[in-house]
């Protein structure tokens, strides 16, 4: 669902960038969108990109679009933030420093799913009630009579 957005794009562990472009489209979340949502495969190492179509509209004196073609270097940086940033950069250098719509950007990187409770080690017992770790749990029960 992108509800009035341009849809998401896949940014691969092997550099390839690839819309992920849903079943249905949906109209603006303020007018009642009919919403059905889209399921897309990922991988670890992939950086999914979300953004408002002011980024794609954005113009520079000469009436060119602003290409997120031409910024996958600045996509791929390690730090997320810092891609963020220098996109926004980028973005601001290319419009001579004049938007005239709002932007939003957001990068998200897939990693490895964390290990499932079935793949950990089975976690030692807890020392019985009364007794200290070292010690002997039948002395601590006190006298059997």
């Amino acid at each position: 669902m992108i509800c009035g957005h341009p849809p998401p794009l896949r940014l691969t562990a092997g550099g390839g960038l690839q819309a992920l472009t849903p079943r249905a489209y949906a109209t603006p979340l303020g007018l009642h969108p009919h919403i059905q949502p889209s399921t897309f495969t990922i991988n670890p190492g992939d950086r999914l990109v979300f953004y408002t179509d002011g980024l794609l509209e954005a113009r520079d004196r000469a009436g060119g679009y602003f290409r997120l073609d031409d910024c996958l270097d600045t996509l791929r940086r390690t730090d997320l933030e810092t891609a963020a940033d220098q996109l926004l950069d980028r973005l601001l250098a290319h419009t001579g420093r004049k938007l005239n719509d709002d932007i939003a950007v957001l990068l998200l990187e897939a990693t490895s799913p964390p290990a499932q409770p079935q793949d950990q080690p089975p976690a030692a017992a807890p020392p019985a009630r009364d007794t200290l770790p070292g010690s002997d749990p039948l002395a601590a029960a006190g006298p059997r009579l």
